[in-house]
């Protein structure tokens, strides 16, 4: 409220009060030799001391959190892995059922269990029997000595120097000391693996149980993962999340189909070299093809049980269609495989799934792929941004064809717009 002059009594001008200055107000050049407001500034000493309680506090529960997790964590992986491959069935499946959730959770449940979890059972308790039988051969095999079969030298036309050269460039005693050493981690670890069956079928059916929870509070769960990509990374959540979800069906199919070409192809050798139980060993190559070295485990000691049985050559010819075809499906397929549903170049496939399982393991086959997606996502994100796009290249524009085409095809909506929205034209007429 203003005063009223105390000379005239009458109360001043607007353009008085227009010359009055504010009490606080502050030149320009105060503002800024002042300089931002820290957060120490701006907080009281108690309130610094609450929010460093309320830091501590988060931290630790967020480790005590992880520590609770951690021996069940690769079994949530796994099951959320199953949740987003399958869920195109099970939405196929609640809308049959009337929106309903638990019902058709439940439906998928009982098929994991017949289809994945009753196999995996036979079949571990099988590898559990039998990796110390086939180990205690070829340890005997190897200590008997490696021998060029004399049946390499038979082979038409290019046996005699087949064989000479595998003389020139193999040192049997020194490759027979090499196997022995390669061979010690490889059976500790199969054993290990063989005594902890037990384990890896809990772990099985503890991934059931999980899933099943993903399935019936799938929204619940999805939501929260948007929230959360969506805090993180901003605009780019919507992009991401679809990033998520493609790369790892991509990568989950492209591991099934070709662990699938690998059983098939492993199939057609057992069956040329006359090799028993082919069905059943078609299934170990499916099942072991999700790990690097797993189809020689199969392939390799039948070729062994062969030469023992004298079928000297059929050994070979296994050992090579192993090498050459069963090994060159899991070099090339899969790759493609995975590259096709996802944003991923073919080099980066390679060294995602490469690099994946050196650093996390078996996980790092679908995990590599997917970090490797999601980061090349956000570089590009990044470098599209037009300012960064200007300090970049400032002459880009001049040079380029594609922002004249870009800056056409704008005109030619904004137009289309205007057309639309005849409104716009008035008001640009005004």
């Amino acid at each position: 409220m203003t005063q009223p002059d105390t000379r005239t009594g009458a109360e001043p001008g607007p353009s008085a009060q227009a010359a009055q200055p504010e009490p606080h107000a502050q030149s320009p050049a105060a503002e800024r030799n002042r300089g931002p407001q820290t957060l120490r500034s701006m907080l009281s000493f108690s309130e610094r001391v609450d929010l460093l309680i309320r830091v501590v506090l988060a931290v630790a529960v967020s480790i005590g959190c992880y520590f609770i997790i951690e021996p069940f964590l690769t079994a949530i992986v796994i099951a959320a892995i199953l949740a987003v491959v399958t869920w195109p069935l099970f939405a196929s499946a609640r809308s049959s059922a009337g929106g309903s959730t638990t019902l058709p959770a439940l439906l998928m449940v009982f098929l994991l269990i017949i289809g994945v979890l009753i196999p995996s059972s036979f079949l571990l308790i099988a590898l559990a029997q039998q990796i110390p039988k086939g180990i205690s051969v070829i340890r005997e095999w190897i200590a008997s000595g490696f021998t060029i079969p004399p049946a390499i030298s038979e082979i038409p036309g290019i046996g005699p120097w087949l064989h000479d050269q595998l003389l020139f460039a193999i040192d049997p005693a020194s490759l027979s000391t090499t196997m022995q050493k390669l061979l010690e981690p490889l059976s500790a670890a199969l054993l290990n693996a063989a005594v902890n069956v037990s384990n890896i079928l809990l772990q099985l059916a503890l991934v059931t149980f999980i899933v099943f929870f993903f399935y019936r509070d799938g929204a619940w769960f999805a939501d929260r993962v948007q929230a959360l990509m969506k805090r993180v990374s901003g605009d780019l959540s919507n992009e991401l999340t679809k990033i998520l979800v493609n790369t790892t069906r991509s990568v989950v199919f492209g591991l099934v189909g070709t662990a699938l070409g690998q059983a098939v192809v492993a199939g057609i050798g057992f069956w040329i070299a006359g090799v028993p139980g082919i069905l059943m060993l078609c299934t170990l190559v499916f099942v072991l093809s999700i790990v690097p070295i797993g189809p020689p485990l199969v392939w390799g000691p039948s070729a062994i049980w062969l030469y023992s049985q004298g079928e000297t050559g059929m050994a070979v010819f296994l050992v090579l269609w192993g090498l050459l075809a069963v090994s060159s499906v899991d070099n090339f397929l899969k790759p493609i495989l995975i590259a096709r549903g996802s944003s991923l170049p073919l080099a980066l496939i390679f060294l995602g799934v490469f690099g994946g399982v050196i650093a996390f393991g078996f996980l790092g086959l679908i995990l590599g792929p997917i970090l490797l997606a999601v980061g090349l996502s956000m570089l590009q994100a990044w470098l599209k941004n037009p300012i960064l796009a200007a300090k970049l290249d400032p002459d880009r524009p001049r040079r380029s064809r594609r922002p004249i085409k870009r800056e056409k095809r704008e005109s030619t909506q904004a137009k289309g717009n205007s057309l639309d929205n005849p409104s716009d034209q008035e008001n640009t007429s005004e």
